[in-house]
């Protein structure tokens, strides 16, 4: 059963590939260069556009340029106005990378299924260019961020994917279906790199704690020396007022107690007297009765109170070496909190803290060495995956070639050669994709080295290489909507007609633009549209239409013959666009 690239390879054979595509539905452009107003609507597959040179056709490439981020300029208004008007409703689907990253940004329509995207760009001559996606106002870097899962746009246009590195290297490994591959490798890669940041962490903190050994271990060895309780300065210094005014306090409680109980004029004593008049009140009149026992109640108070006032003089501590003992304690508590965060808590919470980092040096050989040996696996199974991902890329790029190659004979590109070159990095590192970086060269004279891309290439030679790649990745290429400009460059007869055809192919699973001097390519379109400068009201502007039958043979003529279409020229025409 042949493999990736050579199913890719078959793809030469002209087998029709279900399904087409339709991503730019509408256009709506206005007061843009000598675009007044402007509202298209596309359908699906392979579109050409076709006019006179001049007459507008590469505006129509700009303003799709302008939607997917190129730099604006208010020198692209039209003139006599303020404002210009770029507008276009793109089809998307409910997946894929464009989907998600809508999604990431907040950016999708309402409901369950985005349905469409609606970009606007509104250029001004103050230079305060404006763009909206889906409604929502955003800067010109998320349009950009957005476009490129949007269109292609390969020819005189420098917003070409083709060019970027990461691009090429995931072409390559998507026609050697290794994304699985370099999946696995990248979490392998991400899961060291994170456990190399732990280990360096590690070490880092455990030098400075062997640093720092000696003073944790005096540290924790003056607080546990202290042996300090939760609060036991709160307690003391209660105790050290009470016993800065012992004397006063004795003074005072003996006076409390003898004024109660002792004296032979005390409450208490008093108290049978006040019994003995209550009682004697009460054998003429009962109406007091209840006060017997509110006189019972308070004599009992205030003997419980004798008593604890007796019981406060016993635990008075009059020994004068207590106080001192007191001062000496608070001053080591209020030297401790100084030196270790400014109260009882925080000493303690201190010496919990270097009790376990001293711990921690007990063990941390045997963890530095755990950490190491993962490491060691975790390297080791990288670059077995590396070496694995590197074999299958070389091997798909090689195939790339030899599939590209033959789309670029079969285009009579004479001496053209096409090389998806894959290298180690040159110093050795690792990234999240593997090893390797992928470089697309290009020669397109006989003799010459192949160079990069983007350096060796004109427009036309660009444009059909792209297509050549494009025709061999149809099935992987996630970008939905492409834009060939200049491709008819340089070629005519024979290779336009198989350029026109290979666009053809490509539109059964993109939607194709691709404006065209060529007749060859022109009636090979799904649709045809024409492109005319015209004068309104004394000034030139750009007309777009979708040409039907007739005048699809009028314009296919007209591109064959000239200014005189002869029947004859008509009947080529129509042979060309299968009309009987």
């Amino acid at each position: 059963m042949p493999g990736r690239g050579a199913l890719s390879c078959l793809r030469r054979s002209g087998l029709p590939i279900r399904g087409t595509h339709r991503m730019l539905l509408e256009l709506r452009i206005q007061n843009i260069a000598i675009i007044d107003d402007l509202h298209l609507t596309f359908p699906a597959g392979f579109i050409v556009l076709t006019g006179e040179t001049g007459a507008g056709k590469s505006i129509l490439v700009d303003a799709v340029g302008l939607l997917i981020g190129e730099r604006a300029s208010a020198e692209q208004i039209r003139t006599g106005t303020t404002e210009g008007v770029i507008e276009g409703i793109f089809a998307i689907a409910n997946s894929g990378p464009l989907t998600a990253r809508l999604k990431e940004l907040d950016l999708l329509g309402d409901g369950d299924d985005p349905g469409e995207l609606v970009i606007r760009r509104t250029l001004s001559s103050s230079g305060r260019h404006r763009v909206r996606i889906n409604g929502n106002a955003v800067p010109l870097s998320t349009l950009q961020d957005i476009g490129q899962f949007i269109v292609d746009i390969h020819g005189q246009h420098d917003t070409q994917s083709l060019f970027r590195p990461i691009t090429q290297l995931d072409l390559v490994d998507s026609f050697g279906n290794l994304f699985d591959d370099r999946a696995a490798f990248c979490e392998t890669y991400h899961a060291a790199k994170t456990l190399q940041r732990d280990l360096s962490t590690f070490e880092k903190e455990t030098a400075e704690l062997k640093e720092q050994a000696d003073r944790l271990q005096y540290e924790r060895e003056e607080i546990e020396a202290a042996a300090i309780q939760p609060d036991e300065d709160v307690v003391l210094e209660q105790e050290r007022q009470v016993m800065a005014q012992v004397h006063n306090l004795v003074e005072i409680s003996n006076e409390l107690y003898s004024t109660l109980y002792e004296d032979d004029r005390s409450i208490l004593s008093r108290v049978g007297h006040v019994e003995w008049l209550l009682d004697r009140l009460l054998t003429v009149d009962t109406r007091l009765s209840d006060a017997t026992e509110l006189l019972g109640g308070a004599t009992a108070q205030l003997k419980e109170l004798a008593g604890r006032i007796r019981d406060y003089q016993e635990q008075l501590d009059v020994n004068p070496d207590r106080l001192e003992q007191l001062e000496i304690r608070l001053d080591l508590l209020n030297r401790m909190k100084k030196r270790y965060g400014g109260s009882v808590a925080s000493v303690l919470d201190h010496l919990d803290r270097i009790t376990k980092e001293l711990d921690r040096l007990i063990v941390s050989d045997d963890q530095k060495e755990s950490l190491q040996h993962r490491l060691v696996t975790l390297h080791d199974q990288q670059t077995k995956q590396a070496d694995h991902l590197s074999t299958r890329r070389k091997k798909a790029a090689n195939e790339l070639n030899q599939c590209v190659n033959k789309e670029i004979t079969d285009l009579h590109m004479k001496h053209a050669t096409f090389d998806a070159a894959v290298e180690q990095e040159r110093d050795g590192t690792l990234n999240p994709n593997g090893q390797d970086r992928v470089q697309f060269l290009f020669s397109g004279s006989a003799g010459e080295p192949p160079c990069a891309l983007k350096d060796a290439i004109s427009g036309g030679e660009l444009s059909r290489v792209t297509l050549c790649i494009k025709t061999v990745l149809a099935r992987e290429d996630q970008i939905p909507m492409l834009i060939f400009d200049e491709i008819d460059a340089g070629i005519g007869g024979a290779v336009a007609e198989r350029v026109g055809k290979k666009l053809q192919s490509l539109g059964q699973r993109h939607q194709v633009f691709c404006i065209t001097h060529l007749p060859q390519i022109a009636a090979l379109g799904d649709a045809h549209f024409s492109v005319e400068k015209v004068v309104k009201q004394k000034r030139a502007t750009t007309q777009v239409e979708q040409l039907a039958n007739e005048e699809r043979i009028d314009e296919i003529a007209r591109m064959l013959g000239g200014t005189k279409i002869t029947q004859a020229v008509k009947r080529t025409a129509k042979e060309m666009l299968g009309v009987a």
